[in-house]
């Protein structure tokens, strides 16, 4: 086993670490005396959080490769430790206590974000409250999903505090049951291992957890429901994995988890899950991690921009830094219709005048319904003016 060597490096007081749209570099970082101030600014909303002796820093663009999204500037003077990218899942393996502690720290960072997500495309104020859950209910039965209707009222009648609306769920759950013959789809067992079919509710945002999970083969949607419609936050593919939030931090679930198709999922626990995964699986746990917290501030910022023609542009520059697509000499070609493009970007019910400057550039193009960018370049020009209008307003 190769010896893992550190490195040591002094901020002076009111230096600046790195900026917005800084380069990443290859380290993950660990303060070892003074203090850090971390701005994060979407539109007018600046999260300032200040890291001091033993937190952590830059693992999401160490692992991801993406641009900083914040600002890092030392209050004090400050030293801290590097860790070079190649070398930090060894470091951590060895030690439970700091990756529980990592782990549950971005677990808080990705539910905060989360929430301004919510609030940003959704027109239902979320409610941590187990009567949500009847909400949730009724968008299912609203779409003749009676076995997730089903499912939720269970769910309310395990957490529920007033006796009366308890009841009435109990009464709905019987005449489901008896009347109409439904009953609430289960993953088949194996082991430590479940397998659920497409569309089968894994948990539901209320729920209680006690587990999360790994994608072994499949897709999991983690979406959030309110009365009107579903807001995807996220399709997870093999090697990620989801969850964490609820057992790290003894949390509710604060989003819905739902196969996408046939799944395998290992089941972990808080207590078990060091001892079940190898090295290579926790540094796919971690680059999930990082990910998912890069692609959520990423959205966050997205749906903040007043001018929907400005998210429909910006929107395709995070894809592509996702990579997700393809890119061709000097042209890019998504794998997502327009359609999704509004939905993503939570213009679809923005009429057509309103975007006709995005629906008549040149230099997108639709093949076979996929979008596609003629010439990145030019895209990027257009993507600049917008970004530079929005921060002017």
């Amino acid at each position: 086993m190769n010896k893992i060597t550190f490195k040591n490096r002094m901020y002076k007081k009111g230096s600046i670490v790195w900026m917005e749209r800084s380069k990443a570099m290859p380290y993950f970082f660990i303060v070892k005396s003074g203090q850090l101030k971390r701005f994060l600014r979407i539109m007018l909303d600046e999260d300032v959080t200040f890291l001091n002796s033993g937190d952590t820093f830059g693992l999401i663009a160490c692992l991801t490769g993406h641009a900083y999204l914040d600002r890092l500037v030392a209050v004090k003077d400050t030293e801290v430790i590097m860790i070079d990218k190649k070398d930090i899942v060894p470091f951590l393996s060895g030690k439970p206590d700091i990756f529980i502690k990592i782990a549950s720290d971005y677990s808080n960072r990705l539910r905060k974000i989360n929430q301004k997500l919510f609030k940003l495309c959704s027109r239902s104020p979320y409610m941590d409250l187990p009567r949500y859950l009847l909400e949730i209910g009724n968008y299912f039965k609203q779409r003749n999903l009676l076995s997730h209707y089903l499912y939720a009222l269970s769910k309310y009648v395990e957490y529920a505090a007033d006796e009366g609306s308890r009841q009435q769920a109990v009464k709905l759950m019987e005449s489901l049951k008896s009347e109409q013959n439904i009953t609430i789809r289960e993953p088949v067992r194996m082991g430590a291992h479940l397998i659920y079919q497409p569309g089968d509710i894994i948990f539901l945002e209320q729920e209680k957890g006690e587990n999360f999970y790994f994608i072994e083969q499949g897709k999991v949607k983690i979406s959030h429901i309110d009365r009107e419609k579903e807001f995807v936050i996220a399709i997870l593919q093999q090697n990620e994995f989801f969850g964490e939030m609820a057992i790290l931090n003894q949390l509710k679930r604060n989003a819905t988890a739902i196969a996408f198709s046939e799944t395998k999922l290992l089941e972990l626990s808080k207590d078990t899950f060091m001892n079940q995964l190898g090295a290579k699986i926790l540094e796919k746990i971690f680059t999930s991690f990082a990910r998912r917290i890069w692609y959520s501030y990423r959205r966050s910022i997205n749906l903040s921009y007043k001018n929907p023609v400005t998210r429909l542009y910006d929107c395709l520059d995070f894809i592509i830094q996702s990579k997700e697509g393809r890119q061709k000499d000097q042209s890019y070609f998504f794998d997502i219709s327009l359609t999704d493009l509004r939905v993503m970007t939570n213009t679809s019910e923005e009429p057509d005048n309103v975007i006709k400057d995005f629906l008549n550039d040149d230099n997108i193009r639709y093949n076979y319904g996929k979008l596609s960018i003629n010439k990145i370049a030019k895209y990027y020009d257009t993507l600049k003016i917008y970004l530079t209008r929005e921060r002017s307003m």
